[in-house]
């Protein structure tokens, strides 16, 4: 995988300034956090999520949309991780059932 451009390292470090327990940043605010345009920041963000680097924490309403508007954070590491050490260990303990 490539390493972080200039744009994916500002919007990690806007969503990290922008985000609180109760809201986390739009696209739109993202942008204007980052000085950045929106087209460039919306297609940055779908790859940024691909790979996992930012997630959709929730949804919220807008008043210019009709649909709610995604709110992105950051991942929660922690639980992706103890999602895998729970894999290993349960594939451990079925390797030894078998052997």
């Amino acid at each position: 995988m490539r390493p972080a451009g200039d744009v994916s390292k500002a919007l990690l470090l806007a969503v990290q300034q922008l985000a609180t327990a109760e809201r986390a940043p739009i696209l739109k605010e993202l942008a204007a956090h980052a000085n950045l345009p929106e087209g460039l920041v919306m297609q940055t963000l779908k790859n940024m999520k691909r790979y996992g680097r930012v997630c959709i924490a929730r949804k919220r309403r807008v008043p210019w949309c009709t649909r709610p508007v995604a709110e992105f954070g950051l991942p929660v590491v922690g639980q992706a991780a103890a999602n895998d050490a729970m894999g290993d260990v349960g594939f451990a303990a079925l390797a030894r059932a078998w052997g």
